[in-house]
C-alpha cells in the first residue's frame, strides 16, 4: 500500500509507479478519453461527393470539439431539432402503407441495437421493393441514384414509414438534387436539400423525396447502438473515477478536470446525435427534370450561403428573385432585346424591360451591383446580379441565365406565393453542419435549454478552484477562464438572438449602421475570447501535470462503487 501523503507537495517534475498512477499514466488516461470523445462523438454530414477530403474535414470537427466544445454541442441540438420538425412535417405531408406505419416495440428494439439493421437482404432482386432495388443494383456508389419518377408509387402512398432516422440523413445532406443544368455556385452539379427545401418538397412535390427504409439508411451508418451504448459507459467510467477520488479527498490533475468536462459535453452530444447515421460516404441523388427544375427554383428563392469557420460565421446574400418583378406572363412586348442565338436564348436588358418566359414575365428591378453577393460567390463565379452593369444599367443573360429560370418557372407554377424571396431557405456550396438553419435561436424556449446544457457542460471547470496551483496569477486566470467559458455561449446566443428580433429601418431588412458595428465588434469579440479561454485552460492543464501534489499520484478504491463477488 503506497504511503503517500494526499496534501504534501511533489518535488519531481515526472512520476512513475509501481506502487501508485504516475505522470504517463495519467496523461495517457485523459489523451484516450478525449480521443475517443472527440473523434467518436462527431457525426460529420454527408459529402455532395465522394471525396478524400471527408477526413480532413472531420480532423477540422475534432478541432472544434478540442477547442470550441460547446459550437459542437449546438450544431448537434440544432440538427436534433430540425430532424424533429422534419420529423412532424412528415407525418402530415408524407402519408405511408398501414403495414409500414406499425412497427412492434421487440422489433424496434432489435434495430436500436444496431444489429436489426445490419441482416442481410435477400438475394432475389424481386423481394426488394422497387425503389431499394434501384438503390441496390449498381456498382459502388451509382446504388445510390434514384430517378424522381419511380421514389413513391402512383397513389402517393410510401411503402416506408419516415422516421427520426430519416430526419437525420436528411439534415446531415442526404438528399441531393440533380442540379448540372443549372451548377450551383457556378460548378456544384448537386444541390444539397436542407431542411427548409425539404419542407417545401413534402408539401408541393412529395414524390421527389426518395422512399428508402431506416434499415436501409442503417446500413450505410458505420456504426451501430450497441458500439454507441459501449462508448457511454466508458466515459461514465471516466467519470466515476474522477468522482471516487473526490470522495476520497484525492486531488485531481487539471488536465483530468478539463478531460471530464470534455468528457460530459460528448456524452451530451452523444445523445443528441443518438439516432445520427455515422459516416455516410455518399448522398442519394435525386435525379430526372422535375429534380433539376427545383434545383433551378431553390437557387433563385433561397440565399446563396459561404459559411466560414464552420459556419460560427458566414456570409450571407440576397436571393435571385430580389432583383427581378415576376408576373403572370403578358402579351410579349417590343424591345426587350431578347433574340435567339444558335437556338439559344440571349439577351441584354435594361432596368424595367420584361422578358417572357414560360408562364411569366421576368423584369430587371435594380440598377447597381450587389457587392455583398460578390463576396459570396468569391472571384470564381459572379452571377449575373453580381455583375458591373452595362450602358443605362443594363444586364447581359447567358443562356444558362435564362434556362435557370425556364426551369425555375415551371416548378414555381405548381406553388402558391412562389415567387416570394425565403430568408430562411439557403443554399451553399457545401450544406450540411456549415448551413446554418438557426432554429433554435428562432425558438427562445428551445434555445435556453441547449444554453443550460452548455453551461452545465462547462462546470466541471470550478472544480478546478480547489485545486493546487504553482503560482497565485495562473489560479486567478483558471477562475476567470472558468467563468468566460460558462458565461460567453449565454452571452453569444442571446446576442445573435437579439440580432434575429430587432426591428429594421431599411428596405433590405438590414441593421442600421450603427447598430450594425456594435453587434459586429461584440459578435467577433465573443468568438476571439472563447477558445482563447479554452485555450488557456488546456495549456494550464499541462503546465499542472509537473507540480502536481503527492496525492494526485494515489489511486482511488473503485470496489466501494461497483458489484462485486469477493
Amino acid at each position: 500500500m503506497s504511503t503517500l501523503s494526499a496534501s504534501t507537495a511533489s518535488t519531481e517534475l515526472w512520476r512513475s509507479g509501481p506502487n501508485s498512477r504516475g505522470t504517463w499514466e495519467i496523461i495517457s488516461t485523459c489523451l484516450s478519453t478525449l480521443i475517443i470523445c472527440a473523434w467518436s462523438a462527431v457525426h460529420v454530414d454527408v459529402p455532395p461527393h465522394y471525396r478524400k477530403r471527408s477526413l480532413i474535414n472531420k480532423v477540422r470537427w475534432l478541432l472544434i470539439g478540442l477547442l470550441a466544445p460547446d459550437w459542437l454541442l449546438f450544431a448537434a441540438f440544432n440538427q436534433l431539432c430540425c430532424a424533429q420538425e422534419l420529423s412532424q412535417r412528415a407525418g402530415i405531408y408524407l402519408p405511408v402503407a398501414k403495414s409500414a406505419a406499425a412497427t412492434p416495440w421487440l422489433r424496434r428494439l432489435w434495430k436500436h441495437t444496431g444489429w436489426g439493421a445490419r441482416h442481410k437482404y435477400p438475394s432475389d432482386p424481386d423481394s426488394f421493393p422497387e425503389d431499394e432495388h434501384i438503390l441496390s443494383a449498381a456498382v459502388e456508389f451509382d446504388e445510390y441514384t434514384t430517378s424522381a419518377a419511380s421514389t413513391v408509387s402512383e397513389s402517393g402512398i410510401r411503402r416506408h414509414a419516415w422516421t427520426l432516422t430519416h430526419s437525420y440523413y436528411a439534415t446531415m445532406g442526404g438528399f441531393v438534387l440533380d442540379s448540372s443544368s443549372t451548377p450551383v455556385f457556378g460548378t456544384e452539379k448537386r444541390m444539397v436539400l436542407t431542411p427548409r427545401m425539404l419542407h417545401l418538397l413534402m408539401e408541393h412535390a412529395p414524390d421527389l423525396i426518395p422512399d428508402i427504409s431506416a434499415d436501409r439508411i442503417q446500413c450505410w451508418s458505420k456504426s451501430d447502438g450497441l458500439a454507441k451504448a459501449l462508448l457511454v459507459t466508458q466515459l461514465l467510467y471516466f467519470a466515476v473515477s474522477c468522482a471516487a477520488r473526490l470522495d476520497q479527498a484525492l486531488p485531481l490533475s487539471l488536465l483530468e478536470v478539463w478531460t471530464l468536462s470534455h468528457a460530459f459535453g460528448a456524452i451530451l452530444v452523444y445523445v443528441t446525435w443518438w439516432w445520427k447515421p455515422l459516416n455516410i460516404a455518399e448522398p442519394v441523388v435525386v435525379t430526372g427534370e422535375r429534380a433539376r427544375e427545383f434545383a433551378a427554383y431553390f437557387q433563385m428563392v433561397g440565399k446563396p450561403v459561404a459559411p466560414r469557420v464552420a459556419g460560427l460565421d458566414d456570409n450571407v446574400g440576397l436571393a435571385e428573385v430580389t432583383y427581378l418583378r415576376i408576373a403572370p406572363r403578358r402579351p410579349p412586348v417590343d424591345g426587350t432585346g431578347a433574340f435567339l442565338d444558335g437556338g439559344r436564348l440571349v439577351c441584354s436588358l435594361g432596368p424595367g424591360q420584361p422578358i417572357p418566359i414560360e408562364d411569366y414575365t421576368f423584369t430587371v428591378s435594380t440598377t447597381g451591383p450587389d457587392l455583398q453577393n460578390r463576396r459570396v460567390f468569391g472571384k470564381a463565379y459572379c452571377p449575373w446580379y453580381a455583375q458591373k452593369r452595362g450602358p443605362g444599367g443594363s444586364v447581359s443573360l447567358s443562356s444558362a441565365d435564362i434556362l435557370r429560370w425556364r426551369l425555375a418557372a415551371r416548378a414555381a407554377s405548381r406553388i402558391d406565393k412562389a415567387w416570394q424571396p425565403q430568408d430562411l431557405l439557403r443554399y451553399t456550396s457545401t450544406g450540411g453542419l456549415e448551413a446554418f438553419d438557426p432554429w433554435v435561436i428562432r425558438h427562445l424556449y428551445v434555445g435556453a435549454i441547449l444554453v443550460s446544457l452548455m453551461t452545465i457542460y462547462s462546470l466541471p471547470h470550478f472544480l478546478g478552484w480547489s485545486i493546487t496551483f504553482p503560482t497565485l496569477i495562473e489560479s486567478k486566470l483558471w477562475r476567470v477562464a472558468s467563468i468566460t467559458v460558462a458565461a460567453l455561449p449565454t452571452a453569444y446566443f442571446t446576442l445573435i438572438a437579439l440580432v434575429y428580433r430587432l426591428p429594421s429601418s431599411r428596405p433590405s431588412g438590414s441593421l442600421p449602421l450603427p447598430t450594425y458595428t456594435i453587434v459586429v465588434m461584440l459578435y467577433y469579440s465573443l468568438i476571439v475570447i472563447y477558445p482563447l479561454a479554452n485555450g488557456y485552460l488546456l495549456g494550464e492543464s499541462l503546465r499542472q501535470l509537473f507540480h502536481l501534489p503527492d496525492g494526485a499520484f494515489l489511486l482511488p478504491n473503485l470496489s466501494v462503487y461497483f458489484p462485486h463477488f469477493s
